[in-house]
């Protein structure tokens, strides 16, 4: 017979969530920090991107990739790609490296190509069970000088190379003609089948694409075949795609992109894009362009956001470079409207210049900002060291951790920890306030048992449970339960301490518990 260490009454209550995540816990990936044990050279530029990559080795958990583009490996400035595996806590429990001298990639890197420029999360595009991702090489010279290029990567599930193929004014039989420096590969973003041939499709961006004037830059919609050739394209740009935007020489246009899911409710998927260099209320303040799109890929109709426009009243200054790194969120507080998060990494904040910041929109189905939060240190509980110069948020992306619970890869590649300019990734777990509006007293008795707990608990006397949710003693939620194997919660990386745990019923009904970790 088992013993039962806790009885509890129930009750059933409603929790109200404000709008503000708080952020829970945080901490940084670098060289010997966050389990991360490679040792990185001085200017690798670790973390210039990232991504989240989905639970490519099968342990439950999201893992990330994240380019060092200034990475010596076969030469000068080739560049890698870093496949962090990461554990319960978001630390990184191992690592495989993707460069010209690891990884089981054979493609030809040459120096400066600065492979890791960009790295996108491409799904298994072609159903052959093997993941792929996206990685831009910014400055590879096939067709000429810093033309750029795109590779495709199959990753095994232990993050070396399955395959690769690669798309450039060469190869992937795409026949756009690029120029000098358009430096394309900016940015990579999975668009799904767009137009409806049956076959998955990507947006490249080159930001310092010269239509219409020079660096205003442009992005390309490539339709591609179960091989990754290009079948067609469409290139939206100052010039060409029905963008009727007003892009200046410098805006480079293109600085990055994502898709944002259907904004509008027309069946089509529409794009953010940043140009973090327009100079709306002042020099490189930077915007992002809410492209409402077509199934060919041209531009219907769009939005700006900026320190001018779209109902954005953030402060903004000089060389903040809003619009630098995108990430789509969803309906990240529950609340009805789309989020995006958009990156400053030159944002002044209160310690002093240049710290950088990264804020999460609530955008409305017409394209404008509906209301806001910003991140960055002495905000809303986070407290990292950061220091000026260190580009924080120059990159990030959007995962969940093995709790269930959302959180931010933020990257600073010029963070010096370590060394100059070896780079860095900030892990930031969110937590959503929690207050309790009513209670009502529940005549039913079940029991939570061991409690207290050391290591996981079990739930007797209600059935029919989907979800089962952990907050700490300030409301913050900290682990969701969303699939149950035995009717077993692990609580084991949970600090001592007393929590309240809610219950939810498939009939929409919720229960309060009382959780004792030791």
């Amino acid at each position: 017979m088992k013993q039962v260490l806790f009885i509890g009454i129930l009750f059933l209550y409603g929790f109200v969530n404000s709008q503000i995540h708080d952020v829970a816990v945080y901490h940084k990936i670098a060289e010997d920090m966050g389990g991360f044990n490679s040792s990185l050279d001085l200017e690798d530029w670790f973390g210039y991107s990232v991504t989240a990559i989905g639970d490519l080795n099968g342990d439950g958990i999201e893992d990330i990739a994240v380019g060092a583009i200034k990475d010596d490996d076969g030469g000068f400035n080739r560049g890698a790609v870093y496949i962090l595996f990461l554990d319960a806590h978001a630390n990184v429990d191992s690592f495989q490296k993707i460069s010209n001298t690891s990884g089981g990639f054979d493609g030809v890197l040459d120096d400066w190509d600065i492979f890791g420029t960009s790295i996108g999360y491409l799904g298994d595009m072609n159903n052959d069970g093997f993941v792929e991702i996206g990685v831009g090489a910014e400055y590879d010279g096939d067709g000429g000088w810093w033309h750029g290029a795109v590779w495709i990567l199959s990753l095994n599930p232990d993050g070396t190379v399955h395959s690769y193929s690669k798309i450039s004014d060469l190869e992937g039989e795409f026949d756009a003609p690029l120029g000098d420096e358009d430096v394309f590969g900016t940015d990579i973003e999975l668009l799904g089948d767009l137009n409806g041939d049956g076959f998955k499709d990507i947006a490249v961006s080159a930001r310092r694409d010269p239509d219409g004037g020079s660096d205003r830059g442009a992005v390309y919609i490539l339709f591609l075949d179960n091989d990754f050739k290009v079948i067609d394209y469409q290139k939206i740009s100052d010039t060409e795609g029905n963008f009727q935007g007003d892009l200046q020489g410098g805006d480079y246009f293109g600085g990055a992109v994502a898709n944002i899911g259907d904004l509008n409710n027309d069946g089509i998927i529409d794009l953010a894009v940043g140009a973090y260099r327009d100079d709306d209320g002042g020099l490189n303040r930077g915007a992002v362009y809410i492209l409402f799109m077509n199934n060919d890929g041209t531009v219907a109709d769009h939005r700006k956001i900026s320190d001018l426009e779209g109902s954005f009243e953030a402060e903004f200054n000089d060389d903040m470079f809003f619009g630098k790194s995108i990430t789509f969120t969803g309906d990240l507080n529950e609340d009805g409207l789309t989020e995006i998060v958009v990156g400053a990494r030159g944002y002044d904040n209160q310690e002093g210049p240049n710290f950088g910041a990264f804020y999460v929109l609530n955008i409305t189905q017409e394209g404008s900002v509906d209301s806001y939060v910003q991140y960055t240190e002495g905000l809303h509980n986070f407290n990292g060291d950061i220091n000026v110069g260190d580009s924080f948020a120059f990159s990030l992306t959007k995962l969940r951790t093995a709790g269930g619970n959302n959180a931010f890869a933020v990257g600073a590649f010029s963070d010096d920890e370590g060394g100059f300019e070896k780079g860095s990734v900030w892990i930031l777990q969110l937590g959503k306030i929690l207050s309790i509006e009513s209670i009502e007293e529940r005549n039913e008795l079940v029991r939570i048992y061991p409690n207290p707990s050391r290591t996981s608990f079990s739930i007797e006397g209600i059935d029919n449970i989907v979800r089962v949710e952990i907050f700490d003693s300030y409301g913050k939620k900290v682990i969701a339960f969303d699939h149950f194997f035995k009717n077993t919660y692990d609580v084991t990386y949970l600090s001592t301490g007393q929590y309240l745990g809610k219950i939810e019923k498939a009939d929409g009904s919720s229960y309060a518990f009382k959780l004792i970790k030791e």
